[in-house]
């Protein structure tokens, strides 16, 4: 495996705080094989930590840990020696590089790739189907296109039927709303004046090209369902609120307009040019090829950031998050929160209270972690980072211009770094 370098401060002081961040490293679940005496070895490992307890090897070499992360190891298939007998563990913590492309064909929905469907109303990552097609329904879903190691590629909305709606008239400004309403880019634009409030079973459904103007401050509290059918233009500076059960799914361009939740099922924005989303407790929160300003996901069930852009990202206490081939200005990631990052830029990344990053493929310019922080980092580069107040750090094939270190531990596996510096304490 090639040489390990451990450092440590303050071993005994770190011992109490760094175990319970460690547990929390094991982020999914993947196929095993039974070995000796009740352990699980892995047939196939992504990004997760198996403890297995005793020394091992790993293609024929001592391994430093009693535990298998496919974040310390090269993708491939890997020979574990474990127990006086061999296995061949499969690892890969790389997404493959899909792209999702839906078609409506008759009453079906169909993808040229297989998916895995969920229903956003449920806030589980319980699984109602897997295929590359879904029969259309007025109900809508998420498709996920993930590889046999839990790595996400990408994640598609797929639309409920269009039948049985009513085409709403544009002549007087959009009031409270009941059933399913259809807006024509024929008839734009459409004008929200007020706080509005699109109730629990109705729908706004928005055909390509509308546009809809808001006066200054008005609101779309979205309780139902609002879902564009093709890229839409939001003039002026207005809010759409996602509650109670509502969901949105918005391909717009609205460089005022900002999207905020209270709850709620989904919030997906999908090819389009915001300002700043704020949610909170949302079942799913997904943002794929987008711009914005300021995204703060709070709560949240799980996160989807994929070919996006953003100024300013903060993520407290959620557990499931993936951001893929997106480029951020500044995080803050907090409140035990568990974040895969796979070729991703960051400009500056912090992180703390017990949450856990990894990075795969990914490039940090400044990195800082405190109070009891996991993080991995494979196939990366880091131009300076800081670790205290009991954080850790696992480095795999990733170099580090400079670090500073105080009360905190990293460990070295066929990675360098140039300069360390350690923090004195006040």
């Amino acid at each position: 495996m090639g040489k390990i370098v451990k450092h440590v401060f303050k071993e005994t002081r770190s011992v109490t705080l760094v175990v319970p961040a460690l547990l929390i490293l094991i982020i999914l679940t993947i196929p095993v094989v039974i070995a000796t005496a009740g352990v699980l070895v892995p047939q196939k490992l992504g990004i997760a930590k198996v403890e297995l307890g005793k020394e091992l090897k790993v293609d024929e070499k001592n391994f430093p840990f009693t535990f298998l992360d496919g974040m310390l190891l090269a993708d491939g298939k890997r020979t574990v020696t474990f127990n006086g007998q061999k296995y061949t563990v499969e690892v890969k913590t790389s997404p493959d590089q899909i792209r999702l492309n839906g078609i409506t064909e008759v009453y079906t929905y169909v993808f040229d790739s297989t998916v895995t469907f969920y229903d956003p109303t449920v806030r589980a990552l319980k699984a109602i189907d897997k295929s590359n097609e879904i029969k259309l329904s007025d109900r809508f879903y998420l498709a996920v296109s993930s590889d046999d190691f839990g790595n996400v590629a990408d994640v598609a909305f797929v639309p409920p039927t269009l039948e049985k709606l009513d085409i709403l008239d544009s002549q007087n400004p959009i009031t409270n709303i009941s059933g399913r309403k259809f807006l024509l880019s024929s008839k734009s634009p459409y004008r929200i004046i007020s706080k509005t409030i699109l109730p629990e079973k109705s729908a706004i459904i928005l055909e390509s090209g509308v546009t809809i103007i808001h006066a200054l401050n008005a609101e779309l509290n979205i309780k139902g369902a609002l879902i564009t059918t093709g890229p839409v233009n939001f003039l002026g500076s207005g809010k759409l609120t996602v509650s109670d059960n509502g969901s949105a799914y918005v391909s717009a361009i609205g460089p005022e307009i900002d999207i905020t939740s209270d709850r709620g099922a989904l919030i997906f924005v999908d090819g389009s040019n915001l300002r700043n989303i704020d949610a909170n407790l949302t079942n799913f929160v997904v943002i794929r090829k987008s711009s914005l300003n300021r995204v703060s996901i709070s709560g949240v069930y799980a996160v989807y950031i994929i070919d996006s852009s953003i100024e300013e990202l903060e993520i407290q206490n959620c557990g499931n998050v993936v951001i893929n081939n997106t480029a951020v200005n500044n995080v803050k990631v907090g409140l035990v929160s568990n974040v895969l990052s796979y070729d991703s830029r960051f400009e500056k990344f912090s992180v703390s209270d017990l949450s856990t990053v990894a990075f795969v493929s990914s490039k940090i310019t400044n990195l800082q972690a405190s109070k009891g922080s996991v993080l991995k980092l494979k196939n990366s580069s880091l131009s300076n980072a800081k670790l205290e107040n009991y954080s850790i750090a696992y480095l795999f094939k990733t170099a580090i211009e400079q670090l500073n270190i105080g009360n905190a531990k990293y460990y070295l596996l066929e990675s360098k770094i140039k300069k360390i510096t350690k923090i004195q304490e006040q």
